[in-house]
C-alpha cells in the first residue's frame, strides 16, 4: 500500500516503478492493479485500458486471457477535448523556436551492444537474432535508453521521441516479435522510460516543459509500392492491416503516457494516410485529442518521397488531419532539406518543423558533420523564419541538438499563415483548384470518363477478361489528352468491386504518368469507394454520397470520407428521389451543405454538388428544361454553399443522340459554354473531345439547332434537332460537319467579317519596345579549393605533367597471391592477384614508391592508384563492403598526399597535386551486357552514382586536391560520376578540381560506347571540368587528331596522357621514353595542350622525357567557344541558328515516339514490342528528325520501366542515338529515370513553375547536375500562359530565376511558350498563334540565349482528321513563327519537309493565315466550311475535294513502278532485288528484241551479265549481302535457264561448241570433312560472277578432285573443310598437284582453315600459287585477280611474301614458346578436394542409354542460337549491333539480316509443318573413374568390368604463374584411388532427312533455299543438343532438377557442367569419337554414321561428352610436344605415325 501511495503522491514515478516491479516480478498481482487504478484515472481511458490489460497479462506471473479492445462506433472527433500540451506547444512554439531530439539509433551504435544485450533475460531463448531490434532494447536495456533520453534533454530538446520507430506488429514481424502483447510492452515500455526522463528533468529544472513524442515509423512494407516489377499492383500488406497496427502502437504509446503523436519518416504518404486514420479512429475511440506532428521525407534532390510524391502533394494528401505541425526529416542533410523546407512552408497553414541528417553519410556510411557544422547549415531555416522547432535524424545526438538550440535562440519562430481557401487534390503531383471567376471554362477540370464500366465498353471489357494493364493504357490515354482526375467506376454485376477496385487503383498508383493526378473513386457501394479510397496515397475524389438513404447514413458516410481525407461528391438526391428541377437541386445541395459543414465538420472546398445533369431532346416536354434548370441551380448553389464545387456527367445531357457524333459533341460543347459561365467547376466528360470541341468552333447552324433544344427555345426544337441531325454524316466532328450524301463542290463562303485592314501586320512587335531587362550573374556559393588558383596559375604559365602508368611500374615488381593478400587479407575466400587497387592497403611501399619516382621523373599530377576504387568494381574480387572500397580509397589518398608532402619538403617552393583517380567500373551504362536483349543494363544509373559518390568521398576524407574522371569509355558512366561529384560537392560544400579524360578506342575517332570526340565534350561540359582530356587505347599519333579536335571545341584547359605507342605482339609496350616525347612534340608544337601524362605502357622515365621536351614549349591558351545549344547523341549537334533564316535551320523534334501522338507507337509499348516501337523512332532519324521527342504518359504503361528500357534500347542502336533525345513527360521522375540512361547531353521536357518557384528550381538543379538542356513551359501557380503578356512575363521570371539563382547556362534553357489551338470557335482563342509568334520575338529579344519550341500539331488540334488542313496549319505556323526566331518544335520530320510552305494550295493557304493570323471574325466559321469540302486523306500540297475522281496519286503503287522501265532496267533492278516473278518474260522480251540482241548469248552478256556485275560491285563495296547475292543467283539461274534451250539450239547449227564463262573453277570439301555450306554458298556467288562452277562433293579424296580439273579443263582449284582432318587431305591435295606436274592455283577456306596453316602446312608443298580465302565475299576478286594477266603475276607475287612472312613469324614463336614435359604437366594438374561436398558426384538417375527419336522439332526451336546462322550468310553487325538480335539494329545490314531471319522463319514452319526433318538423338550415362589421362568406362556399379576408355590430351604451353595448372579432360572425373565413385556421359544426335530436302531445291535451282535447308538443319541439330543437354541435368542425370534458366543464359553456358566435344579445343583428337559410337550403339540405335576421317553423317549431326562436376570447365589443349605424342599413342595402343596424323593441327614440331 506504501508503494500505492507513493505513486498517488509522485505521478512522475509510475513509469519507473512500474518497469522495477515488472522486471522484478515481485508484488505483480498487487502493483499492477493498482498501478493500472492509477493509470485508469490519470493517463488511461477506454481503448487504452484493454492495452494495459494486454500488458499485465505479460507481466502477471499467472497467463489469463487477453482483453480486447471493445468495438465502439466513434464519435465525431471535430469537438474532442484537446489535452494541455496542445496549448503548452502553441504557446512554446510561438514564443520560441523549439528542440526535437536527434537520432537515437546512432546514439545506441555508440554503445556497441551485442546479442545479448538485445535479448536480455525476457528474450534469453528468442528462436530468432534480435541484434539491430533497437525497440526492444525498451525492454532489455532500458537503462542505454533512459541515458541517450536524459543527453537529449540535457542538451536542450523540448521533445524526445519514443524509441518506437518500429514499434508495430509489422515491422516486429522481422524479429518474430508481432505478438500483439510483445508489441504493446515495447510501445508501453517506451514512453514510461521517456516520460520518467521529462519528469526527472522537469523537478531538477522547476519551470520547465518538456515534452514526450509517441513515435510511429513508416513500417517496412508500403501501401503504394509493389514488392515485384513484375506486378505493379501487388501489395504485401493492406490498408486496414496497416491501420490495425498503427492503431495498436498510438494505444500502447498512449497508455504510456506520450504527449503527443510524431508520425515521422514518411516514404509513402499511403502509410502516413493509414495512420492517420487510425489517429482520428483512436482519438474518437477515447474521446481525447493530443498533438500530432507529420513528418515526410523527401529521398532524394528529386524533391519527391520514396513513393514518388512532391512535397506540397505530401500535404495535400495529410493535411485533412490538422496536424499541429508537418515536417520533413532523414534521408537529407540541412543544405539540401531547406529548399523543400521553404515550400513546406509556404503552403502549409500549421507550425513547420525538420530534422535533417547530419550531412549526407561518409564513405563508412558514418556521418561527419559535428554539432557547430550541422547548426549552421541550418542557420538560413532560421535566417528566413521557415520554421518553428528543428530536430537531428541520422548523424545527430545531443551535441548537435545543443548546438542547434545555441544557434537558434537568437531567432524568432515562423509565424503560423492561413493560405487561400482552394479545394486541394494530389496525386504524385498537387492539383489546387484555383477557378477562374472571370471565365470558368478556361479552369475547367476535366474528369476523364473512360474508366468507368458503364461508359466504356472497351474498359469495361478489359477488366472483365481481367486485361489491367490495357485499362491502365486507357487510363494514360485520358491522363495524356488533359483528364484532370480520373474518374473510376467498377459498378457491374460482372465484375467484383471491391477486388477490381483495389487491384485497378494498386496499379494506376505504382504508374507515376498516371497517379500523378488524383483519382475520383466512384461507386454507387460505399464498401467499394472504401476499398478504392484506401488504395489512394493522394488525396482523391469520392463520387458519391446522397441523403437518399437519409442523414444517419449520410453523415456516417461523409464522416468516414473525411477521416480518410478525401473530398466529397454529393448528389441531389434525397428521400424522396433525384431531384429534377431547379428548386429541388438548390434544396438538396442546401440542405446536405448545411449537415456537413456543421455536424460533420467538412471543409467547404471539399465538397462537389452533382445537382444531376439529365438528359434532354428526349420528346417529353418536362424534360424540356432540364440542362436550363441545372444551370441556373448551379449559380444559385454556388451563391448560397460558399466554397462547394459544381460537377456532373457530362455526357447525360445528350444520352437521346448517342451513335450522331457531330450533335452529341456539339451538346457536350455547348452546355460546358453555359454551365461554366455559371460557375460549374468540373464535369466528367472526354477530355480529348472536351478540348478539341471548342464552342466557338462548334458548326453554326448545328449549334443553334443544339441550343434551341438545351437552352429549351422552342417547343419544337427537339423535332427540329431530329430531322437535322438525320441530314448529318453520324462520323463527323461539330466542328466539321457533313452533310449524308454531300457533293464534292466548294462551299459558298460568307465573306470575311471585319477583316484587317490592308498592311496591317498582326504579327508586329510592341513599339516601342520594353526596356531589356537586366539578369544578375549567378554566384555559385560553393567554396573553392585553394589548388583551383594554384592550378590554373601553373597550367597558364607552362605545360605541366600527370604521371604515367601504376599498373605497367605494378608489374615489374612481379608481385605474387601474397603480396595482394597481405595480413588483411589472408584468409579472403577469392583471389585477390591483379587487384591492384588493394596493394595500397597490403603493399603500400610498392604504390609509395612508384608514386616517388614519378614525382622525381617530373610528374606535377600524381593520381591515387584507385582507378577500380569503387564497389561495384571491387565486386570481382568480393571486396566490394563498402568499409572495404573507403579504405582502399582513403589509403589510396592518404599515401599519394604523404608522397607529394615528401618531394615538396625536398623541394621547396615545388607544387604538387594528387588527383583521385575515378576510373570507368567494369560495368556500363551504355552498352547491353547481352547480345540478345540490347535494352538489358547490368548496373543501373543510381547504383553507379552511388559507388561513385561513395568513392570520391572516400578520396576527399584521404586529401585529395582533385579528381580525375578517366578513360571514359562510355560517357554514360562519366554522367554518372560527374553526378556524383556535383552531389558530393554539394553536400560538401566545397569544390575541388576536376579533370575529365575521355577513351578513343580506336581510329574511328569513338568512345567504346559509340560517341564522337566532340558529343563527347559536349556531353560532360556542363560539369565546367577544370580540365578535359583523352587518355589510353591509343598512342600519340593517333590520338593527336582527336586532341587537336578536342582542343578546338572545348573552352577549358586540355590535357592527354596517351600509352607508350601501341602494344607489341606480346601486350608489352616497346616505345622508350624519348620516343614517346618525340611522338608527342606535335601536341606542344602546335599548342593543343596544357597538360600532359602517360597511360598504358609509360613510367618515370616517359614522364621524365616528356617533361624535358615539353619544356621547351607555352601552354595552350584557354579560348572562348560559341555560345550555342550544344546537345549530343552518339554524333554532335551543335545548334547554330541561321538568323536571316531561321527556317532553315529549325531543329525537328521528332514526334512519333510519343504514346500520347501516335497509336502504333504506344501499341507497340503496350505489346512489349520495343523493337517496333524502336523501329519508329528510327523512321523518324531516316526521316531528318534532329532530336527525338520520348514520351510514355499512359495508363497502360509503368512509365519509369517503359523510359528505362526504350531509351537503353534506342542508345544501343548507333544509327538512332546518333541524334539526341528530348525525355518528355509531365511526372519529373520519369523524366529523370529517361535522362539516366542517356549517353548523350538531351532535353528534358518540360517543367515550368506551375508548382510555384521551389519545385521549379528544384527540378531545374536536378536537370542542371544532369547537364540536359531543358524545355520550360509557360505556366505558373495561376495556370498555362495563353496570351502575349502572359507568356512573355512567365518566360522572363522563368529565365531569370535560371540564370541568377541555378546557374543555367542560357543557351541551354528552352521556352515552349504554349502553342495553343486555333480555330476553336471560342473567340478568346482567335489570337492564340499570332500571341505566340509575338511573344516568341519578344521572349528572344528579353532573355537572351533562350531558344524556343513547341508541339506544333496543338496548333491545329481542331481540325485533327483533315489532313490537308491540319498540315497547312502547321507548315504556315512554322513559316511565320520561325521568322519570328522559333528554333525548334516536336512535329512530324518527313510531313514538315514535305509540306514546304511556297508549295501548300493556295486557297487552302490563304483561308489557314485568315484563321492563324486572325485577319477576320469569321475565319474559324469560312474554314471549317472550306475544310468539310476537302479529301480528309489529300495532301496540302495537293489538296483534293470529296467526291473527286483519283488522280495520279491512286495509279498502281510506287513500289510496283519498275515495271515500267526498260527491259534492260527491270533485269537489273530484279537482279538486285532478287525479284524472280518476271524475269523469265523479261528475259523473254529481251531475246526477242533481234535487232538489239541477235543471239541469245547476247542477252546473257548485256543486261543479265550488267545487272550481275551491278551486284558484284554492290556486293563487293558492303551494299549487298550474301543472302541478296544468294537470291540474285536465283533470278540469273531461271533467266539464264531459259536461254538455254535457244543457246544450245544456236550452237548445234552453227557448229561453235566454244564456252562463254569468266573461267572454271573446280570445288570440292576435301576428304575428312561431310560439311559443304560454306562450299556451296562460295560457289553461288563465284556463278553469280560468270564462273563456271565444278562441285565434286563432300569427303573428296585428292584423286577424285584432280581427275575432275583434268576432266573440266579447270582454271582454278577451290578446297574447303570444317574438321581437322580435312586439313590433312589439303596438304596432300597440294603435294600430289606438285607431284602431277598441275600448276592451278589452290584456293583454301574454311571453319578451320587459316591465312598460318595455309603459309606454313600447304604453301611449302606447292609451288603453284596456294590463297587463302577468309569467305564468299573475298572469293571473286581473288578468282579474277588469278585469271587475269594484268593482275596474275603480282598477286601471287603478293601472297607468296606475305606467306613467308608468316612462316617466319611462326617458327619464331614456335622457338619463344616454352612447354614443360609432360610428365611436369601431369604433376601440375588441377587439384580438386573429391571430400568436399559441393565436389561430391551426383549418381544419374538413369544409368545407361535413352534414344530419342523423331524428337519434336518446335520443341527445340526456341533453344536455336541464331548467330552462327548469320555467319554462315556471313551477315556481321557492326558494334554496339554484333549479334542476334542486336544484327537487326545495323544500319548496314540490318533490315537484309531481318529479312532473312523472317524467311528462316517461314522455312523453319514449313519444316516443321511439313516435318521434312527429323530429329533424332541418344544419350548415355556410364560409371566412371579416372586413371592417369584416360577416363575409364565402365559395365556396370560394380566397377569390375571396362566397358571403354576414353584418352584425354594436357596442356604443355608453359604458364607463366607461381601456381601454374594445366588441364586434361581426365581432372573432371573423380580419380579411382580416391575411392570416389563418378560418371560421365555421352551423346550424339542429328538432324535426319537433309539431302532430300536440299535435293528438292537443288533440282529446282534454288540455291538460296538449299542454302537456307543446310543452315537451318545445322542450328537445329545444336539446337536439340542444348535441349537433350538440358534434359540429361534435370531428368536422366538430375544433378541439376531445379535448374531454371532462359535461353540466353542456356546458350552463354551459365548452367553447371560441360560437354566438351572430341576434335574440338578440349581433346583435338576425332577418334575419340570411335569409342563414343561403340558406347553408345549410335549406328542401331539412331542411325548417325561415322566416317572413316571420323566425320559424322548426316553432316547435321552433334556429338560429345557430358561432364556435371561444378569444377569441369572448357580450355584448350593447345600445341603439344612429342613426349605427350609418345605416351598418348602408346596408352591409345595406336602406331605413333597415326597418332601424329590424326593431331597433326595442335603438334609443336614437324614429325
Amino acid at each position: 500500500m506504501a508503494a500505492i501511495a507513493l505513486l498517488l503522491a509522485i505521478p512522475a514515478c509510475i513509469v519507473g516503478f512500474f518497469i522495477l516491479a515488472a522486471i522484478a516480478g515481485i508484488m505483480a498481482p498487487v502493483l499492477i492493479p493498482a498501478i493500472l487504478v492509477v493509470l485508469g484515472g490519470m493517463y488511461v481511458t477506454r481503448g487504452a485500458q484493454a492495452t494495459l490489460e494486454r500488458v499485465q497479462e505479460v507481466l502477471s506471473p499467472k497467463p489469463q486471457k487477453s482483453a480486447g479492445i471493445a468495438a465502439r462506433t466513434p464519435a465525431s472527433a471535430s469537438d474532442l477535448p484537446k489535452t494541455e500540451a496542445f496549448e503548452q506547444l502553441e504557446t512554446l512554439m510561438k514564443e520560441r523556436i523549439i528542440f526535437i531530439d536527434g537520432a537515437m539509433g546512432t546514439q545506441i551504435q555508440k554503445y556497441k551492444l551485442q546479442e545479448e544485450d538485445f535479448r536480455g533475460e525476457r528474450y534469453a531463448n528468442h528462436k530468432s537474432e534480435l541484434k539491430g531490434n533497437n525497440d526492444v532494447l525498451v525492454i532489455t536495456r532500458p537503462d542505454v535508453i533512459e541515458a541517450i533520453h536524459m543527453a537529449y534533454l540535457e542538451g536542450g530538446a523540448d521533445i524526445i521521441e519514443t524509441n518506437t520507430f518500429n514499434g508495430t506488429t509489422i515491422s516486429q514481424g522481422d524479429y518474430d516479435l508481432d505478438a500483439l502483447e510483445e508489441v504493446d510492452l515495447i510501445n508501453i515500455s517506451a514512453a514510461k522510460i521517456a516520460k520518467k526522463c521529462t519528469a526527472a528533468y522537469m523537478a531538477a529544472h522547476p519551470g520547465s516543459r518538456k515534452f514526450v513524442a509517441g513515435a510511429i515509423g513508416p513500417t517496412n512494407k508500403t501501401l503504394s509500392v509493389s514488392p515485384s516489377v513484375e506486378n505493379p499492383a501487388l501489395r504485401n500488406v493492406t490498408f486496414d492491416e496497416v491501420e490495425k497496427a498503427y492503431y495498436e502502437q498510438a494505444a500502447a504509446l498512449y497508455a504510456g503516457g506520450v504527449d503527443m503523436f510524431l508520425v515521422e519518416t514518411i516514404f509513402d504518404t499511403g502509410n502516413a494516410r493509414g495512420a492517420l486514420h487510425a489517429l482520428e479512429r483512436f482519438f474518437a475511440t477515447e474521446g481525447v485529442r493530443i498533438p500530432v506532428f507529420v513528418s515526410g521525407t523527401i529521398v532524394d534532390n528529386s524533391g519527391r518521397t520514396l513513393s514518388g510524391q512532391t512535397n506540397e502533394a505530401f500535404w495535400n494528401s495529410v493535411s485533412h488531419a490538422k496536424p499541429m505541425a508537418v515536417g520533413l526529416n532523414c534521408a537529407l542533410g540541412a543544405s539540401d532539406m531547406k529548399k523543400y523546407i521553404a515550400n513546406l512552408s509556404a503552403c502549409a497553414d500549421c507550425f513547420v518543423f525538420c530534422y535533417p541528417n547530419a550531412g549526407l553519410p561518409n564513405a563508412m556510411g558514418g556521418y561527419d558533420q559535428n554539432g557547430p557544422e550541422m547548426a549552421e547549415e541550418i542557420r538560413p531555416f532560421c535566417e528566413e523564419n521557415l520554421v518553428n522547432a528543428i530536430g537531428g535524424c541520422c548523424g545527430s545526438g545531443p551535441e548537435h541538438i545543443a548546438a542547434i538550440a545555441k544557434m537558434a535562440g537568437e531567432y524568432k519562430p515562423r509565424p503560423v499563415h492561413d493560405v487561400p481557401a482552394l479545394l486541394r487534390l494530389s496525386g504524385l503531383e498537387p492539383l489546387n483548384y484555383e477557378p477562374n471567376l472571370a471565365d470558368h471554362r478556361s479552369t475547367f477540370l476535366m474528369l476523364g470518363e473512360r474508366c468507368n464500366v458503364a461508359g466504356s465498353s472497351i474498359y469495361k471489357k478489359a477488366i472483365v477478361d481481367g486485361d489491367y494493364d490495357k485499362a491502365a493504357s486507357i487510363a494514360l490515354a485520358q491522363v495524356n489528352q488533359g483528364a484532370h482526375v480520373l474518374d473510376i467506376n467498377m459498378d457491374d454485376g460482372l465484375i467484383d468491386g471491391v477486388a477490381a477496385m483495389t487491384r485497378f487503383v494498386n496499379l494506376l498508383v505504382s504508374d507515376p504518368e498516371i497517379s500523378k493526378v488524383p483519382f475520383m473513386i466512384d461507386s454507387s457501394k460505399f464498401h467499394i469507394i472504401e476499398a478504392g479510397v484506401k488504395c489512394c496515397q493522394g488525396k482523391c475524389i469520392v463520387n458519391s454520397i446522397s441523403l437518399k438513404e437519409g442523414e444517419a447514413k449520410f453523415k456516417e458516410q461523409a464522416r468516414a470520407i473525411k477521416i480518410h481525407g478525401a473530398a466529397v461528391v454529393v448528389m441531389a438526391f434525397d428521400e424522396q428521389g433525384q431531384a429534377a428541377g431547379y428548386e429541388d437541386k438548390v434544396s438538396m445541395c442546401q440542405r446536405a451543405y448545411r449537415i456537413l459543414v456543421e455536424e460533420v465538420g467538412f471543409n467547404p472546398q471539399d465538397i462537389i454538388f452533382d445537382p444531376n445533369i439529365l438528359t434532354v431532346g428526349t420528346g417529353l416536354s418536362e424534360h424540356n428544361n432540364y440542362a436550363v434548370d441545372f444551370i441556373r441551380a448551379t449559380r444559385e448553389i454556388k451563391r448560397t454553399c460558399p466554397g462547394c464545387k459544381i460537377s456532373g456527367g457530362v455526357s447525360n445531357i445528350a444520352f437521346s443522340f448517342r451513335g450522331n457524333e457531330p450533335v452529341r459533341r456539339a451538346f457536350h460543347s455547348a452546355f460546358l459554354h453555359h454551365a461554366c459561365a455559371a460557375g460549374m467547376d468540373m464535369g466528367i466528360v472526354n477530355a480529348a473531345q472536351v478540348q478539341a470541341d471548342v464552342y466557338e468552333k462548334i458548326d453554326k447552324e448545328l449549334l443553334q439547332y443544339v441550343e434551341d433544344v438545351l437552352l429549351n427555345r422552342r417547343d419544337d426544337s427537339t423535332e427540329r434537332l431530329m430531322d437535322f441531325a438525320a441530314t448529318l454524316d453520324p462520323k463527323s466532328k461539330p466542328t466539321a460537319v457533313r452533310r449524308l450524301n454531300e457533293k464534292p463542290a466548294g462551299p459558298v463562303l460568307p465573306p470575311k467579317l471585319n477583316p484587317i485592314a490592308a498592311g496591317v501586320d498582326t504579327l508586329a512587335p510592341e513599339d516601342p519596345a520594353k526596356p531589356m531587362p537586366e539578369y544578375k550573374p549567378y554566384n555559385d556559393t560553393l567554396r573553392k579549393t585553394e589548388a583551383f588558383e594554384q592550378l590554373e596559375t601553373l597550367m597558364k604559365e607552362r605545360i605541366i605533367f600527370i604521371d604515367g602508368a601504376m599498373g605497367t611500374q605494378i608489374q615489374k615488381y612481379k608481385l605474387q597471391e601474397e603480396d595482394f593478400r597481405g595480413e588483411r587479407y589472408a584468409n579472403h575466400k577469392s583471389e585477390l592477384k591483379g587487384n591492384n587497387d588493394v596493394l595500397v592497403i597490403t603493399r603500400p611501399d610498392v604504390i609509395e614508391a612508384i608514386h616517388m619516382a614519378y614525382l622525381e621523373g617530373g610528374a606535377d599530377i600524381i593520381e591515387t592508384n584507385t582507378f577500380n576504387g569503387t564497389t561495384i568494381s571491387q565486386g570481382d574480387y568480393d571486396l566490394d563492403a563498402l568499409e572495404e572500397v573507403d579504405l582502399i580509397n582513403i589509403s589510396a589518398a592518404k599515401i599519394a598526399k604523404k608522397c607529394t608532402a615528401a618531394y615538396m619538403a625536398a623541394h621547396p617552393g615545388s607544387r604538387k597535386f594528387v588527383a583521385g583517380a575515378i576510373g570507368p567500373t567494369n560495368k556500363t551504362l551504355s552498352v547491353s551486357p547481352s547480345v540478345e536483349n540490347p535494352a538489358l543494363r547490368n548496373v543501373t544509373f543510381d547504383e553507379v552514382e552511388k559507388a561513385y559518390y561513395e568513392q570520391a568521398a572516400a578520396l576527399y576524407a584521404g586529401g585529395v586536391d582533385m579528381f580525375l574522371v578517366e578513360t571514359i569509355f562510355d560517357t554514360g558512366n562519366a554522367r554518372g560520376a560527374l553526378h556524383a561529384l556535383e552531389r558530393f560537392f554539394a553536400t560538401e560544400g566545397v569544390r575541388i578540381p576536376v579533370f575529365v579524360s575521355g577513351t578513343i578506342v580506336d581510329n574511328s575517332g569513338r568512345t567504346l560506347s559509340g560517341q564522337t570526340n566532340e558529343a563527347f565534350w559536349n556531353s560532360v561540359s556542363h560539369a565546367k571540368p577544370m580540365a578535359v582530356g583523352l587518355n589510353c587505347a591509343l598512342g600519340a599519333s593517333d590520338m593527336k587528331k582527336y586532341i587537336a579536335n578536342l582542343s578546338a571545341c572545348a573552352d577549358c584547359f586540355v590535357f592527354c596522357y596517351p600509352n607508350a605507342g601501341l602494344p607489341n605482339a606480346m601486350g608489352g609496350y616497346d616505345q622508350n621514353g624519348p620516343e614517346m616525347a618525340e611522338e608527342i612534340r606535335p601536341f606542344c608544337e602546335e599548342n593543343l595542350v596544357n597538360a600532359i601524362g602517360g597511360c598504358c605502357g609509360s613510367g618515370p622515365e616517359h614522364i621524365a622525357a616528356i617533361a624535358k621536351m615539353a619544356g621547351e614549349y607555352k601552354p595552350r591558351p584557354v579560348h572562348d567557344v560559341p555560345a550555342l545549344l550544344r546537345l549530343s547523341g552518339l554524333e554532335p549537334l551543335n545548334y547554330e541558328p541561321n538568323l536571316a533564316d531561321h527556317r532553315s535551320t529549325f531543329l525537328m523534334l521528332g514526334e512519333r515516339c510519343n504514346v500520347a501522338g501516335s497509336s502504333i507507337y504506344k501499341k507497340a509499348i503496350v505489346d512489349g514490342d520495343y523493337d517496333k516501337a524502336a523501329s519508329i523512332a528510327l523512321a523518324q532519324v531516316n526521316q531528318g528528325a534532329h532530336v527525338l521527342d520520348i514520351n510514355m504518359d499512359d495508363g497502360l504503361i509503368d512509365g519509369v520501366a517503359a523510359m528505362t528500357r526504350f531509351v537503353n534500347l534506342l542508345v544501343s542502336d548507333p544509327e538512332i542515338s546518333k541524334v539526341p533525345f528530348m525525355i518528355d513527360s509531365s511526372k519529373f521522375h520519369i523524366i529523370e529515370a529517361g535522362v539516366k540512361c542517356c549517353q548523350g547531353k538531351c532535353i528534358v521536357n518540360s517543367i515550368s513553375l506551375k508548382e510555384g518557384e521551389a519545385k521549379f528550381k528544384e527540378q531545374a538543379r536536378a536537370i542542371k547536375i544532369h547537364g540536359a538542356a531543358v524545355v520550360v513551359m509557360a505556366f505558373d501557380e495561376q495556370g498555362q500562359a495563353a496570351g502575349y503578356e502572359d507568356k512573355v512575363s512567365m518566360c522572363q521570371r522563368a529565365y531569370r530565376i535560371l540564370v541568377e539563382e541555378v546557374g543555367f547556362n542560357p543557351q541551354d534553357i528552352i521556352f515552349d511558350p504554349n502553342i495553343l489551338t486555333v480555330g476553336t470557335g471560342l473567340s478568346e482563342h482567335n489570337n492564340y498563334a499570332v500571341d505566340f509568334i509575338r511573344a516568341t520575338r519578344e521572349i528572344k529579344r528579353t532573355c537572351p540565349g533562350c531558344k524556343i519550341s513547341g508541339g506544333v500539331s496543338n496548333i491545329a488540334f481542331s481540325f485533327r482528321g483533315n489532313e490537308p488542313v491540319r498540315r497547312a496549319f502547321h507548315s504556315a505556323f512554322l513559316h511565320h513563327a520561325c521568322a519570328a526566331g522559333m528554333d525548334m518544335g516536336i512535329v512530324n520530320a518527313a510531313q514538315v519537309q514535305a509540306d514546304v510552305y511556297e508549295k501548300i494550295d493556295k486557297e487552302l493557304l490563304e483561308m489557314v493565315e485568315d484563321v492563324l493570323l486572325n485577319r477576320c471574325e469569321n475565319a474559324t466559321e469560312r474554314l471549317l466550311d472550306f475544310a468539310g469540302s476537302l479529301d480528309p486523306k489529300s495532301k496540302p500540297t495537293d489538296v483534293k475535294r470529296k467526291g473527286e475522281a483519283p488522280g495520279a496519286a491512286d495509279g498502281p503503287k510506287a513500289q510496283d513502278a519498275w515495271r515500267s522501265l526498260p527491259v534492260e532496267k527491270r533485269i537489273e533492278h530484279a537482279l538486285i532485288k532478287g525479284i524472280d516473278q518476271y524475269v523469265v518474260a523479261d528475259t523473254e522480251e529481251a531475246r526477242a528484241n533481234f535487232a538489239k540482241y541477235p543471239k541469245p548469248l547476247n542477252v546473257i552478256e548485256g543486261p543479265l551479265m550488267d545487272g550481275m556485275n551491278v551486284v558484284g560491285d554492290l556486293f563487293g563495296a558492303g551494299k549487298m549481302f550474301l543472302p541478296q547475292v544468294i537470291k540474285s543467283a536465283r533470278v540469273m539461274k531461271r533467266a539464264v535457264g531459259h536461254l538455254i534451250p535457244f543457246i544450245e539450239e544456236e550452237k548445234r547449227l552453227s557448229g561453235n561448241t566454244g564456252s562463254d564463262n569468266a573461267g572454271v573453277i573446280v570445288m570440292a570439301t576435301a576428304k575428312g570433312d561431310v560439311h559443304d555450306i560454306g562450299k556451296n554458298i562460295v560457289g553461288v556467288v563465284l556463278g553469280c560472277n560468270n564462273f563456271k562452277v565444278i562441285d565434286v562433293g563432300v569427303m573428296c579424296p585428292w584423286e577424285k578432285i584432280l581427275d575432275a580439273a583434268e576432266e573440266h579443263n579447270a582454271d582454278i582449284i577451290g578446297l574447303s573443310g570444317l574438321i581437322t582432318p580435312s586439313l590433312d587431305e589439303m596438304v596432300t591435295v597440294g603435294k600430289r598437284m606438285e607431284e602431277r606436274g598441275i600448276r592451278l592455283p589452290l584456293l583454301i577456306g574454311g571453319a578451320t582453315t587459316s591465312k598460318m596453316h595455309t603459309a606454313v602446312k600447304i604453301s611449302p608443298q606447292y609451288s603453284g600459287p596456294v590463297v587463302y580465302v577468309l569467305d564468299a565475299s573475298r572469293s571473286v576478286p581473288v578468282a579474277q585477280a588469278l585469271l587475269d594477266p594484268r593482275q596474275k603475276d603480282d598477286f601471287i607475287a603478293d601472297v607468296r611474301e606475305q606467306y613467308a612472312e608468316m612462316r617466319d613469324e611462326f617458327y619464331a614463336g614456335l622457338a619463344d614458346r616454352k612447354y614443360v614435359p609432360i610428365e611436369v604437366a601431369q604433376a601440375k594438374a588441377p587439384k580438386i578436394d573429391w571430400s568436399l561436398p559441393e565436389y561430391a558426384p551426383v549418381r544419374p538417375a538413369e544409368l545407361g542409354i535413352r534414344s530419342f527419336v523423331d524428337f519434336p522439332l518446335e520443341d527445340v526451336v526456341n533453344y536455336i542460337d541464331w548467330n552462327p546462322f548469320f555467319q554462315v550468310w556471313q551477315l556481321r553487325g557492326r558494334y554496339p549491333n554484333r549479334g542476334y538480335p542486336k544484327i537487326f539494329n545495323d544500319d548496314t545490314v540490318g533490315p537484309e539480316a531481318k529479312k532473312l531471319f523472317d524467311e528462316a522463319q517461314a522455312m523453319l514452319k514449313e519444316i516443321i509443318d511439313s516435318k521434312a526433318l527429323r530429329l533424332v538423338g541418344v544419350v548415355g550415362l556410364f560409371p566412371a573413374n579416372t586413371v592417369g589421362d584416360d577416363i575409364e568406362i565402365y559395365e556396370d556399379e560394380t566397377r569390375n568390368v571396362i566397358k571403354g576408355k576414353f584418352h584425354g590430351l594436357r596442356q604443355q604451353a608453359e604458364v607463366e604463374d607461381d601456381s601454374p595448372e594445366y588441364y586434361c579432360l581426365s581432372d573432371f572425373i573423380a580419380p579411382r584411388d580416391t575411392g570416389m565413385v563418378d560418371y560421365i556421359g555421352a551423346f550424339a544426335n542429328s538432324a535426319m532427312g537433309v539431302e532430300k530436302l536440299t535435293e528438292e531445291y537443288k533440282e529446282a535451282g534454288d540455291d538460296y533455299s538449299y542454302i537456307m535447308a543446310e543452315a537451318l538443319a545445322d542450328r537445329l541439330a545444336e539446337a536439340f543438343a542444348e535441349k537433350l543437354h538440358e534434359i540429361v541435368r534435370r531428368d536422366v542425370w538430375g544433378y541439376s532438377k531445379d535448374e531454371s534458366m532462359d535461353i540466353d543464359d542456356l546458350l552463354k553456358v551459365k548452367y553447371r557442367g560441360i560437354r566438351p566435344a572430341p576434335g574440338y579445343p578440349s581433346q583435338p583428337d576425332h577418334t575419340e569419337k570411335a569409342t563414343m559410337w561403340d558406347l553408345l550403339n549410335v549406328e542401331n540405335e539412331v542411325g548417325m554414321k561415322l566416317t572413316e576421317s571420323m566425320a559424322m553423317l548426316p553432316a547435321a549431326s552433334v556429338s560429345g561428352l557430358y561432364f556435371a562436376g561444378p569444377h569441369s570447365q572448357y580450355f584448350a589443349v593447345g600445341k603439344i610436344t612429342q613426349d605427350q605424342v609418345e605416351e598418348y599413342a602408346a596408352r591409345k595402343k595406336m602406331p605413333l605415325e597415326d597418332a601424329e596424323k590424326w593431331l597433326r593441327p595442335m603438334l609443336n614440331y614437324e614429325p
